[in-house]
């Protein structure tokens, strides 16, 4: 399901399931305060849960609409990944990795992975450079593609719908969170899919201090309908009673390049580096920062 961002659609209210008694996130019973309409007539709203930090639409599209949104969305492109150089985001994590021992055979998760190709990308850098001798790759999602093949490496998909069975020593959700409704339910399914001293990766949304200053700017409802931070994913511990230690939190990786889409890249990058630059300086788990307005969010823990 990682994609470049969808087309937004205004919903009916008949195409809207209202969320406002529960954050579909932690559950929390809580008041949450309006942060900004995504929508109006009828009027959606990004909501602040103040129990888990994170961010949800007032009113989720029914799945029968997001179904119809996505396989309209999705007709005639195919359905591959965010980076359209996976070997640049493979790089990355790898280094997130380095100082974490991993398996001689690696067994890895890629939920939300498209073709599969990021996961595939970096278990073929692994091996390359004698960090792992083999990996087997699990990809959950509605993939109609498949990744290149490759000696040491096995993948195979798996449509949401079906049960996660395994445990794997890493679980990746790159820009996949935000697009499900329930993330509640997907949160504890993919932690209990992570061995014990298992590391899981996500990148998410964090456009919305962005958008409080521009209203022009799109948040992408109705396909992005989480917006999750670092007072999410520091406090994610607490909200949940995970055993895990926060291993990296920071401004998430650009998804494109200069030479791909120079105006949006250098957009990005400039926003991104005082928030690094905060980062650098701070407490892997403080949950605030002085600069948010950094458009997404990246986060490696590790499972105790």
């Amino acid at each position: 399901m990682q994609f470049a961002p969808a087309p937004g659609r205004h919903l009916l209210q008949s195409e809207l399931l209202d969320c406002t008694d529960a954050c579909p996130i932690c559950r929390s019973t809580s008041p949450r305060p309006k942060v900004i309409r995504v929508q109006t007539s009828p009027d959606v709203y990004m909501l602040a849960c103040m129990q888990c930090r994170g961010s949800s639409a007032s009113h989720m599209p029914r799945g029968e609409v997001l179904e119809e949104y996505y396989s309209g969305f999705y007709e005639g492109r195919g359905r591959d990944v965010t980076f359209s150089r996976p070997a640049r985001f493979a790089s990355h994590l790898a280094r997130m990795l380095h100082r974490h021992p991993l398996p001689r055979a690696m067994r890895i998760l890629d939920y939300g992975g498209g073709d599969g190709s990021l996961a595939m990308e970096l278990a073929r850098l692994l091996v390359d450079r004698r960090s792992v001798d083999s990996a087997e790759i699990l990809v959950v999602d509605y993939a109609t593609h498949s990744a290149a093949a490759h000696d040491s490496i096995a993948i195979r998909y798996q449509s949401p719908e079906l049960e996660i069975t395994d445990a794997y020593d890493l679980v990746l959700a790159s820009a996949i969170l935000e697009h499900v409704p329930d993330l509640f339910t997907l949160l504890h399914r993919l932690h209990q899919s992570i061995v014990q001293r298992g590391v899981f990766y996500a990148r998410t949304p964090y456009v919305l201090p962005l958008a409080k200053l521009s209203r022009r700017l799109d948040v992408g409802y109705p396909a992005h309908v989480h917006d999750l931070g670092v007072g999410f994913w520091n406090g994610i511990r607490d909200t949940f009673g995970w055993p895990v230690d926060v291993i990296s939190s920071r401004p998430s990786i650009v998804a494109n390049t200069l030479r791909e889409d120079p105006l949006r890249a250098l957009s990005a990058l400039v926003l991104k580096v005082p928030g690094r630059v905060e980062s650098m300086l701070s407490r892997r788990e403080r949950k605030t920062r002085l600069w948010p307005f950094v458009g997404g969010w990246e986060v490696l823990l590790q499972k105790k």
